[in-house]
């Protein structure tokens, strides 16, 4: 089957989704701080939903199913990346560059699945990936734009 190593890569894009989802609600819960911050990761749940549909309709469409294990073990490895927040001084900016760290991997991810559709012309399966990368894409740069303000408040009210 040409698009085997697709499918798989989906199921995988639909944990890494479902992990997004834990990891957000969980570092806006550990972010209260950071009001406006844990708010928007709040409200980033709403997307990271409309990509877990978007995937879930894609691999039904080729036939497949989602992987249960990736899923759940997705899910366990975001709540291990929550709770190991419990275990260090300066939380919020570790809880950020985790966001910054899984967010490039699912800008990564995704770029990798919009080659392979490519390679295989496999037009729809591009297409909705084109969409997620936007949306990762789009994720990463907010992400990445939090690093420095998270970083100056937590130093400035370590200082204080």
């Amino acid at each position: 089957m040409q698009n085997e190593h697709i499918c798989d890569w989906l199921r995988d894009a639909h944990a890494m989704e479902q992990q997004a989802e834990k990891l957000f609600v969980g570092q806006s819960e550990r972010l209260k701080d950071y009001p406006e911050l844990s708010l928007k990761l709040k409200e980033e749940v709403t997307f990271i939903n409309a990509n877990q549909a978007l995937l879930s309709g894609l691999i039904k469409v080729l036939g497949t199913s989602t992987s249960v294990i990736k899923d759940s073990f997705a899910k366990f490895m975001a709540f291990e990346q929550n709770m190991s927040g419990m275990l260090v001084t300066d939380e919020p900016v570790k809880g950020i560059l985790a966001l910054h760290t899984f967010t490039q991997m699912a800008v990564g991810s995704y770029k990798i699945l919009v080659a392979a559709a490519d390679a295989i012309a496999e037009e729809d399966v591009k297409k909705t990936c084109e969409t997620l990368l936007f949306s990762s894409e789009r994720r990463a740069a907010w992400i990445e734009k939090e690093l420095d303000g998270v970083s100056r408040a937590f130093v400035t009210a370590k200082a204080a």
